[in-house]
């Protein structure tokens, strides 16, 4: 029987097949345990780990290198060093049953990967991207919003704006950014996935915007919504300053790896 020690190791070499390395805080709140016990289970394994601990991250030893993708496969859009928290927290998110909603970001497929295999949920997208990574888990079921297919922008859209939204109610529904901004609001900088954006926003029971530190103050050319049309804010790191008051007026709740409430929702 596998112990939890080597069920959190096991999980670890697991997600460390899709990045070269994790903080030591995320991976422990991924795995719902304190920073000292992953600690502990580094030093009491009496066999040799894949792992290691160099400072205050783990990485793999010895990364075997990633299989080559077919030669018809579109080439994943990549997302920023500093989505990683952020995919981590987002997925902490993520219910047994939910029915979710995953917009067109390029860190929409990290979120994915990062839901446990276990948890059963629905997913609705507009992104071949993001579809792929939902048909890869086992548990989960995608629901794309059907449409024109336009590679520039990895993603389908209705000419007359029917989808799927209009029928169903997403309990989450996470929302990429391109700026956040006090005065401009949240922004995009593809004007065609506006009307998919809107209407999850419209349909959302829970509005949750994923936004690194470095957005802040920045203003893209698509407007989206006010920072207070959403529920939860999940950043990198904690918000500069003014953005903390201005979220705590608009009961927008702040997760963030710092952050000091569980992320569940």
């Amino acid at each position: 029987m596998e112990t939890k020690q080597k069920e959190r190791i096991r999980r670890l070499v697991e997600l460390l097949k899709k990045t070269d390395r994790i903080h030591l805080k995320d991976a422990a709140r991924m795995l719902e345990v304190s920073v000292m016990t992953i600690r502990r289970d580094f030093s009491q394994e009496d066999e040799p780990l894949p792992l290691a601990l160099l400072g205050g991250y783990i990485v793999m030893v010895n990364k075997p290198a990633a299989p080559t993708p077919a030669t018809n496969a579109i080439a994943a859009r990549p997302h920023h060093k500093d989505d990683l928290p952020i995919a981590i927290l987002a997925a902490g998110l993520v219910n047994e049953n939910d029915l979710v909603f995953f917009d067109n970001g390029p860190e929409m497929p990290l979120v994915i990967s990062m839901i446990p295999d276990e948890i059963t949920f629905t997913g609705i997208c507009y992104s071949h991207q993001v579809f792929m990574a939902l048909n890869a888990k086992p548990n989960a079921t995608a629901m794309l919003c059907g449409g024109t297919y336009r590679a520039k922008s990895d993603a389908f859209y209705a000419p007359d704006n029917h989808s799927l939204l209009d029928a169903l109610n997403p309990r989450k529904a996470f929302i990429s950014a391109s700026g956040v901004h006090e005065h401009y609001g949240v922004t995009w900088f593809n004007i065609d996935d506006l009307p998919i954006k809107r209407k999850a926003m419209a349909h959302g029971m829970r509005k949750i915007l994923l936004a690194r530190y470095a957005l802040f103050d920045e203003v893209a050319p698509a407007s989206i919504a006010p920072l207070s049309a959403f529920d939860v804010l999940v950043s990198d790191r904690p918000l500069p300053p003014e953005y903390p008051a201005h979220c705590r007026n608009a009961f927008v709740k702040v997760i963030t790896p710092d952050s000091d409430s569980e992320a569940t929702l």
